[in-house]
């Protein structure tokens, strides 16, 4: 009796995620077919109002009325994305106008959608983020209402309103916004935030100021961020790197940062502290060694040189694997490493790998 009822009770569950199965798919394909007949009543309307605008005429104020409701609901600014996208193109003048003329109404909306559940408001954040509205919209207005978004207690508001400052604020909202997150703990990882940056492509050298600025006051994964935005953005932060580099209350990540750019961006004032971190046997502290190892790369002089060639007795694989790449870089042949190191098999094989065999990996690799 026991077997058959719990038999009853499994097929009855199966049914249950059968009929569930069915219903979700039916939904589904309803939206879809939603979605795709509003797609292609946008595209309609849209180009509708391209021509109008074309022809010289301005557009009614019911045309930005229904505008202002479609664009009320996430389905419909999926299907507006998807319309915008076939009619908005790099220099059609016609698009720039109509772009422009939608500006009211989008900050109308994004002062809605920071009233909605997050990931409404950040789907409206993703919207407005898009490229193609570079250059068409309030900024002044927006970013305000952006920072806004991103004090929200959500990840995905979050990353889309800082998208969206990217794609179009100012160094100072973009500042502040990076600030908020910060003393919320929005970025789960230094390289969301380091990322995020990088799609920056307004004045970079004065936002690294503002942001510098305020550095001390950053926590720690913040500061190994923007240490890596500055890397990859100016080379104008060699002495600054050093101080870290030199500190060492500092943390290993942001000491290891600092080491990155300083072999990015040669200081002579750090040769001799990557020369003792590439020299450090202690195996607790490889990863110092390692990346010093790729730092020094770019540093002349015999000096250096001996330095890696020693370490390649390393018995870490990625010290080894880092200083035959700078060895490499440095012009170093196999001939030219001595022979009580090439005894070492490990650095032997490394050593044949690098320098023999015509590798074309770069040192940047090892960074």
């Amino acid at each position: 009796m026991g077997s058959e009822y719990l038999l009853y009770i499994y097929g009855v569950i199966c049914t249950c995620m059968i009929v569930f199965n069915i219903v979700y798919n039916m939904i589904m394909n309803g939206r879809d077919h939603k979605l795709r007949e509003n797609i292609e009543k946008y595209d309609m309307f849209i180009a509708g109002a391209l021509n109008e605008i074309r022809e010289g005429r301005k557009l009614p104020k019911s045309h930005y009325r229904r505008m202002e409701r479609m664009l009320s609901s996430t389905m419909g600014l999926m299907a507006a994305e998807t319309a915008l996208g076939r009619h908005v193109e790099f220099g059609n003048e016609a698009a720039v106008e109509y772009l422009r003329s939608l500006g009211p109404i989008f900050v109308k909306l994004a002062k809605k959608y920071e009233k909605r559940e997050n990931l409404q408001t950040a789907f409206f954040a993703y919207f407005i983020g898009d490229e193609k509205f570079k250059g068409c919209l309030p900024v002044e207005e927006l970013q305000k209402i952006l920072i806004d978004y991103a004090a929200k207690d959500s990840f995905y508001c979050r990353v889309n309103a800082m998208r969206a400052l990217y794609a179009f604020g100012d160094v100072q909202s973009i500042a502040d916004a990076v600030t908020i997150c910060d003393r919320k703990d929005a970025f789960f990882h230094a390289k969301v935030l380091q990322d995020g940056l990088l799609t920056y492509h307004g004045d970079s050298d004065a936002l690294i100021e503002i942001l510098w600025k305020r550095f001390n006051g950053f926590k720690e994964a913040t500061q190994v961020a923007l240490l890596n935005y500055i890397r990859f953005e100016s080379d104008k932060y060699s002495a600054n790197m050093l101080e870290i580099l030199a500190d060492e209350s500092r943390s290993k990540e942001l000491r290891l940062a600092a080491i990155r750019y300083l072999g990015k961006y040669p200081n002579e004032g750090a040769r001799e502290i990557l020369k003792k971190f590439a020299s450090d046997k202690d195996s607790v502290n490889w990863d110092y060694t390692a990346v010093s190892a790729s730092s020094l790369a770019r540093y002349k002089g015999q000096d250096v040189t001996d330095v890696l060639i020693e370490a390649m007795l390393s018995t870490n694989w990625h010290v080894r694997n880092n200083s035959s790449m700078s060895l490499r870089m440095r012009g170093v042949s196999y001939t030219e490493i001595p022979e009580n190191i090439r005894m070492d098999r490990y650095a032997d094989e490394m050593l044949r790998y690098r320098l023999r065999d015509g590798n074309e990996d770069t040192v940047e690799a090892a960074s």
